[in-house]
């Protein structure tokens, strides 16, 4: 009687578990992914050219001349960096500092809106307007490098 009980609860189980699985199966179906337009491929070579570090924000504020742009300085090791970065309309100043980031170091400085970058920060977008910075899963010092 005892093992007929521990049956009819693992059949119940089971049931609920394969209900559960096509449940997943059907959400990741119906999942939409972002249209990413695709750019030319590249080589290893070309890859490790680009030197991505660690970078931690120590202060962030609105570009004066600019809605979209703020600057940070940013801490990448012993140096600190300038870095103007199109996310106003994602963070506040505020959110950004102590956040640490992951930052283009050997991009060639360029001004934006009369303000002078030295790098570039990464960050993740998607279809539907959604931003967010990378950062490292772990705390990690700044300055390591991305590799």
């Amino acid at each position: 009687m005892l093992q007929r009980f521990y049956l009819q609860d693992l059949i119940l189980i089971l049931a609920r578990v394969e209900e559960i699985q096509s449940s997943q199966k059907t959400a990741s179906q119906e999942a939409e992914y972002p249209s990413v337009e695709k750019k030319p491929e590249i080589t290893i070579d070309d890859f490790d050219k680009i030197q991505i570090q660690v970078g931690e924000v120590l202060k962030c504020e609105p570009v004066k001349k600019a809605k979209k742009l703020l600057v940070s300085q940013i801490r990448i090791g012993a140096e600190v960096r300038q870095i103007v970065s199109g996310i106003a309309a994602y963070y506040k100043p505020e959110e950004m500092v102590g956040k640490k980031v992951a930052v283009i170091t050997n991009l060639k400085p360029c001004r934006l809106c009369g303000v002078e970058s030295q790098g570039m920060i990464l960050a993740a977008s998607d279809d539907k307007g959604n931003l967010c910075v990378i950062s490292p899963e772990k705390d990690i010092i700044a300055g390591s490098e991305i590799c």
